[in-house]
């Protein structure tokens, strides 16, 4: 398989699979008013900017993923059941992922979901009221 090919399975099968928290992704915030409790669905779509092998690993990417806000902490549930935990980096801001990068931006409107490989060659978005 090419590297682009590689890239995007090793994406969809880690998206799947499960993720956790790495030394690069931002330390969790906890100063502040609390975040409001919430659940929002999201449908990722492959952005252009991803590279042409990416859309093997975008039948994973598109079905509908839950995201469920609940203690300053976020949770992102696929249809499958798989789970990633979130951590709050900024007030209404989540993020999280090892191999893949997740991030989730509740504070303005629409509220929104980014999915990204760790070279960022596949990249997956989406907006939600």
């Amino acid at each position: 398989m090419d590297k682009t090919k590689v890239t995007s399975v090793l994406a969809a099968t880690i998206l799947f699979a499960g993720c956790t928290q790495t030394g690069d992704t931002p330390a969790p915030v906890t100063t502040g008013p609390m975040d409001a409790n919430s659940v929002t669905v999201f449908t990722l779509a492959l952005l252009p900017n991803s590279v042409t092998g990416c859309i093997m690993g975008d039948s994973s990417m598109n079905r509908p993923v839950t995201l469920t806000v609940s203690n300053d902490k976020a949770v992102l549930l696929t249809d499958g059941g798989i789970h990633y935990s979130l951590d709050r980096v900024r007030p209404n801001v989540y993020a999280g992922g090892n191999y893949i990068k997740i991030g989730a931006d509740l504070s303005g409107r629409p509220k929104r979901l980014t999915v990204s490989s760790n070279d960022l060659a596949c990249n997956w978005a989406a907006t939600a009221a």
